[in-house]
């Protein structure tokens, strides 16, 4: 069944396209539904509802039917639902778009009486957004469907496999120059007209001529109807400073919600993205539906925002497309473009039947490239690298070096230089920003950090209209994969340019969990250069950023150590206690034990430190168990525990690297000292023939030979 929603007076009407029996008697009591009638016609239901207050009911199409309730269904922003946008029919008329239409019906209004033609529709499409008055029709706001207020009998209603089409005699209707539009934004805000080129320029002349004649009490609205003329006519800073200079005499003006969109979208397609921010909103409830596309408008001229700003923009493409062809040509680009690049599969499909030209050819390619069709997608790119318009060819030469890059036609190499070849044209077509974000994205690839960054600040540095929102992805993940090098160690050379690098561009960074995860290795970094202050600053403000309790824990580990190697045991336990958490692993567990039996043993409390560690089969609890046991001279439990490190660390074949030919030297030591020959021998056999550094061998077979060793021992100098 097709339906259609509407408030009429104070009632809200819901009209059902086919004469369908209800019982009403399960509502009761007095409530908003109390009042629910239901009269069945011969091919209809006519249900009312009497609003007692400004209450709104919202009607959403279910699993389980269609839903009316005085709040909004609780899965989704019903301010993102669908609205029809009416368009110019291909055989006359306007057409109201429906994808699967009812029937259209002629019925009273129950509260004005008037005769009104009722358009259906079986799923839920949405309905009009606002009141449109024409010659011999109103076209009525619906929450679905739509309904038309007949004053004329000329005036028809048809259903076609499309949609609902409303004409004149049969045929177009006589106002057209604004009956494609739905909504206050474009009909009483912006002043849109679909007229001719010539017509909308004359227009704007006579416009300004009443302005100029206009006496001081019309003077703002005679000036308000020139900047909406000279929007309509595409003149788009003529509307900004006609309107700017309206506001600087009559500022009370500027509080007005259509005359600060007019300015905002005036801004907008000037070029001056940040003064068009005030699109973003807020705006009255009963507008925001309205104003979305716009916002989407803005979304994808500033960036950072691609995918919100593709929604927004393929839901209502279609009103767009409506648009008059001086406003069209500018926006329609922008919102195609936008789509293709970042668009869902399903929001691709508003792309299908597009102007003629080289921007929504663009468009296409980019539709071609998300759905899969890359050999097609390439070759169209590579046909619009040759185009005349500057902006379309190299948007499609960066393309057609990145899929070359991604197909490994060319080297990550060869694709730098050619994104560096292409900045003095992209400079002229105003595109260097982006042809540097790419570059960026190659010597990140390349693990070329210096030159990533490099051009990043190049990036931001060429466009003012660059926000921190496009860089901060890329610049995120370029100072990620530096920390992420950093940490695992490098040699220090190295390692001292990472860090540099960091330090000059954390600050760029918006506090976050992202910034936090890049700082705890950041801070490892400092340690590792024998920086402990600096360290435990980085771990300190990495903190309060960090959501996971897990990573907290981490970041409060490192901040203990680093307090450790600043001799501050006591702030070491503080940071271990405000970052501990019951629920964490086993292993993070074990690792604060391990910190705190340091924090134990820097205080001098080695017993303490020896409890701690019990049991704990860890390298490094190892390691520090026997240094304890080494001070204490109690050289059994020592070798017990290095000898475990041993077995683990130094292998059976292949060359013995330093570390471990010093852990071979250090296990013999403790053996020697504490008469062990059968640790002794057991490390022999397991270094066997392999050599060693000149002195390190030497050392080795004195404190391994078979003869009482542990009373000359301590005259023996080991190498550290």
């Amino acid at each position: 069944m097709g339906i259609a929603g509407f408030p009429s007076g104070d009632n809200f009407v819901i009209v059902v396209d086919n004469a369908e029996p209800m019982d009403t008697s399960a509502l009761r009591g007095d409530g908003i539904f109390s009042t629910l009638t239901v009269n069945t016609l011969p091919d209809a239901t006519v249900i009312q509802v009497r609003l007692p207050d400004t209450r709104h009911l919202y009607l959403s199409q279910q699993s389980e039917g269609w839903v009316l309730g005085d709040k909004p269904p609780p899965e989704a922003d019903y301010n993102d639902r669908p609205v029809i946008n009416p368009r110019q029919g291909d055989s006359g008329g306007i057409l109201y778009p429906m994808r699967r239409p009812g029937r259209v019906l002629s019925i009273t209004d129950p509260t004005s009486g008037a005769r009104l033609l009722v358009g259906t529709s079986a799923s839920d499409d949405g309905g009009i957004l606002s009141l449109r008055n024409g010659d011999g029709y109103d076209v009525w706001p619906t929450t679905e469907g739509v309904v038309v207020a007949a004053r004329s009998p000329d005036i028809g209603l048809k259903a076609t496999p499309e949609g609902a089409l409303l004409t004149s005699s049969g045929t177009s209707v006589p106002d057209s120059a604004a009956a494609v539009y739905g909504s206050d934004v474009d009909l009483h805000w912006l002043d849109l007209r679909n007229l001719s080129g010539k017509a909308l320029g004359a227009r704007f002349h006579n416009a300004t001529i009443a302005a100029a004649d206009s006496q001081p009490a019309q003077r703002f609205a005679r000036r308000l109807d020139a900047a909406r003329a000279a929007f309509g006519a595409g003149a788009f800073v003529e509307a900004r400073g006609i309107l700017t200079v309206a506001l600087q005499d009559d500022p009370e003006e500027g509080a007005r919600s259509d005359v600060r969109f007019l300015l905002a979208a005036s801004e907008l397609l000037s070029g001056s993205t940040e003064e068009a921010s005030l699109l973003a909103g807020p705006w009255p409830d009963d507008q925001v539906r309205a104003t979305q596309v716009w916002r989407g408008l803005y979304l994808a001229s500033t960036g950072g925002h691609d995918t919100e700003a593709a929604s927004l923009l393929a839901r209502d493409f279609a009103r767009l497309k409506n648009y008059p062809d001086t406003v069209r040509d500018i926006v329609l680009p922008i919102a195609a473009e936008e789509i293709g690049r970042y668009g869902s599969p399903d929001e691709l499909s508003a792309l299908d039947g597009m102007p003629a030209g080289a921007p929504y050819l663009l468009a296409a390619a980019f539709k071609e490239l998300r759905t899969g069709k890359r050999d097609r997608a390439y070759a169209a790119f590579r046909k619009l690298v040759d185009n005349r318009n500057p902006i379309i060819s190299e948007k499609a030469l960066e393309q057609v070096i990145s899929l070359d890059l991604a197909d490994g036609r060319i080297t990550p190499d060869s694709a730098a230089e050619q994104f560096g070849s292409m900045i003095p044209d992209a400079r002229l077509a105003g595109r260097e920003a982006a042809v540097r974000l790419l570059q960026a994205d190659v010597y990140g690839r390349m693990e070329k950090w210096s030159d990533a960054l490099t051009a990043i600040d190049q990036a931001q540095a060429a466009s003012s209209l660059v926000s921190h929102d496009m860089v901060a992805p890329l610049l995120f993940q370029t100072l990620a994969e530096i920390a992420d090098a950093g940490a695992k160690g490098t040699d220090q050379g190295s390692l001292l340019h990472n860090t540099a690098l960091l330090r000059a561009h954390l600050p760029e960074l918006p506090p976050g969990p992202k910034k936090g995860d890049i700082l705890v290795p950041y801070g490892k970094m400092l340690l590792a250069l024998g920086l402990p202050d600096e360290a435990a600053q980085a771990f300190s403000d990495a903190i309060p950023m960090l959501d996971s309790p897990a990573v907290r824990a981490l970041a409060g580990e490192e901040l203990a150590n680093a307090d450790i190697a600043r001799n501050l045991p006591k702030d070491a336990a503080e940071a271990l206690a405000r970052t501990d958490d019951p629920g964490l692993p086993v292993e993070l567990k074990a690792n604060e034990r391990r910190i705190l039996a340091k924090i134990a043993l820097a205080t001098g409390d080695q017993t303490a430190s020896l409890s701690l560690l019990r049991g704990d089969t860890n390298m490094a609890a190892l390691d520090m168990s026997a240094r304890i046991h080494e001070g204490k001279d109690e050289w059994a439990a020592a070798v017990r525990d290095v000898r475990r490190i041993a077995e683990t660390e130094i292998p059976k074949k292949n060359p013995l690297t330093r570390k471990q030919q010093a852990l071979a030297l250090r296990l013999a030591s403790d053996a020697a000292q504490a008469g062990d020959r059968p640790t002794l021998d057991w490390i022999t056999d397991r270094v066997g023939d392999r050599q060693m550094e000149h002195n390190s061998e030497r050392v080795f077979k004195l404190l391994t030979k078979r003869q009482e060793v542990t009373s000359s021992i301590n005259s023996i100098s080991l190498p550290e």
